[in-house]
């Protein structure tokens, strides 16, 4: 299986030169994704080569450097305001320690003789796809909130242009109907007054408009689907 073009880089902080060995042995193996593995043996130097230039999809950390811990180092982390994810690597598992990791916004906390193998690609790999897949999200939330915040901004507009006409002919009407006029008239004309009030409910519903709820219409064309919920009827959009 080929690799996918993207290079995924990893900030490994670890001061073991063996293990960092065998941990860029094991994320080169993969056949799925290439890792480009930028290695610094100390925390200082890790911490320096985020602050010189952080393009770096996740951070290998070890727990146990010589000049501080793994939380120590999240705590500098996060007080720079760095959010690439962080797995830390422990060759002891500590409950309290897993547990303070975790509160400072570490991805994962793993055992070194659990995860330094074949697995340890993989659950880089997945980490980073999450978070890829978080963003992902994210970014549709966004374009979704502001292209509800557009269409509200038109339909406000339309429905001032539709109500005052609307509303003289509803007053129309209902004079009409006050008047001795033939049967067949008035049917009419109670024709004309159902006819504006559902134009007046649909409008209605536009204006409460909350949620991107667009179906298939016609070839390209979408249209927002009101029906008969509450703030649902049909508006055409396209795609």
């Amino acid at each position: 299986m080929e690799k996918d073009n993207e290079v995924i880089k990893i900030l490994l902080i670890e001061d073991d030169p063996n293990i960092a060995g065998l941990i860029k042995y094991y994320l080169n193996s993969y056949k799925k994704y290439s890792f480009a593995v930028d290695w610094a043996e100390t925390a200082e130097r890790g911490i320096e080569k985020l602050s010189l230039a952080n393009t770096y999809n996740l951070i290998l950390l070890d727990y146990y450097l010589p000049e501080m811990n793994g939380i120590e180092v999240l705590k500098i982390i996060k007080s720079r305001n760095i959010d690439t994810l962080v797995i830390m690597l422990s060759s002891v598992k500590e409950k309290e320690v897993m547990s303070e990791v975790l509160k400072l916004g570490a991805t994962d906390y793993y055992m070194k003789e659990d995860i330094i193998g074949p697995l340890l690609p993989v659950i880089v790999a997945s980490a980073i796809e999450k978070e890829n897949l978080k963003k992902q999200i994210e970014k549709d939330k966004g374009e979704q909130s502001q292209k509800i915040e557009a269409i509200q901004e038109i339909v406000i507009t339309v429905s001032h242009e539709i109500n005052n006409p609307l509303a003289a002919i509803k007053l129309a009407t209902n004079i009409l109907l006050k008047k001795d006029l033939s049967p067949d008239v008035k049917t009419y004309i109670k024709i004309i007054k159902e006819s504006t009030d559902r134009i007046e409910q649909t409008v209605l519903k536009l204006r409460e408009l909350k949620s991107d709820q667009i179906v298939p219409y016609v070839g390209k064309l979408r249209m927002f689907d009101l029906s008969n919920k509450p703030g649902h009827q049909q508006s055409e959009s396209k795609e």
